[in-house]
């Protein structure tokens, strides 16, 4: 047990598992600044929401590409993107299109597997500043994403915002965005005042705090050890 504690080549390689979460995330990037920036400014009419659904794809293929290294968090993650994906799929079709609600309850679900891998990975590697810096926008738009997620199923939980069947895909695509904004910056949502709401964006901002103060005090403490 002492030679494998002590044997070089096991700590390169612990080195490398620990580095693979900061290799992987310009992949995970291709799919998410598409979705904050190309996804909301596309049209609001039926026929983007093939598109918007590409992109959402990619997302989870991206997403479970950065999950491959533990085989019970990549099955996890393979299980809750293969419902999200079907779902969204199937609610191309206008007798159907009510089931993207549903569907964003899965992609709530794998995004929060996969921002909670990427917070243990913030904590727990030892990277550069611009790991820890990628490392955080990734998390606050993996964050944002599910927050303006969850606002967007919240204003239909409470009834409080009317939804078009036919046209789900682009008020969700209007709350991803928003939900960047309100995990950075907070303030009120434009889905309507609820105690749910309310709850979410309490919970977001301090989220968003609380991340933002943990990369600080990660890059500090990464400049003062170089110093010392």
């Amino acid at each position: 047990m002492d030679f494998i504690r002590q044997n070089p080549d096991t700590q390169i390689n612990t080195s490398k598992g620990r580095k693979k979460a900061w290799n992987d995330l310009p992949i995970l990037f291709l799919a998410l600044i598409p979705m904050v920036i190309i996804v909301p400014v596309l049209p609001s009419e039926p026929s983007a929401r093939p598109v918007i659904l590409i992109f959402l794809t990619f997302l989870f293929i991206t997403g479970i590409y950065g999950m491959r290294g533990n085989r019970r968090r990549f099955l996890l993650s393979c299980i809750l993107a293969l419902i999200a994906i079907e779902t969204f799929w199937v609610s191309v079709w206008p007798a159907a299109s009510s089931l993207f609600l549903p569907a964003e309850f899965f992609l709530l679900l794998f995004l929060g597997h996969q921002a909670g891998y990427l917070f243990q990975e913030l904590i727990t590697s030892e990277g550069g500043i611009m790991d820890i810096i990628s490392g955080t926008t990734a998390l606050l738009m993996t964050g944002g994403i599910m927050l303006g997620t969850s606002l967007h199923l919240s204003g239909w939980i409470s009834r409080t915002a009317v939804y078009d069947p036919a046209l789900l895909h682009s008020s969700f695509a209007k709350a991803i965005p928003e939900g960047v904004l309100l995990l950075i910056r907070g303030g009120e949502s434009s889905f309507g005042s609820s105690p749910l709401t309310t709850v979410l964006l309490m919970t977001g901002s301090v989220c968003g705090f609380l991340l933002l103060a943990l990369s600080a005090g990660k890059i500090a403490g990464y400049c003062g050890k170089n110093r010392g």
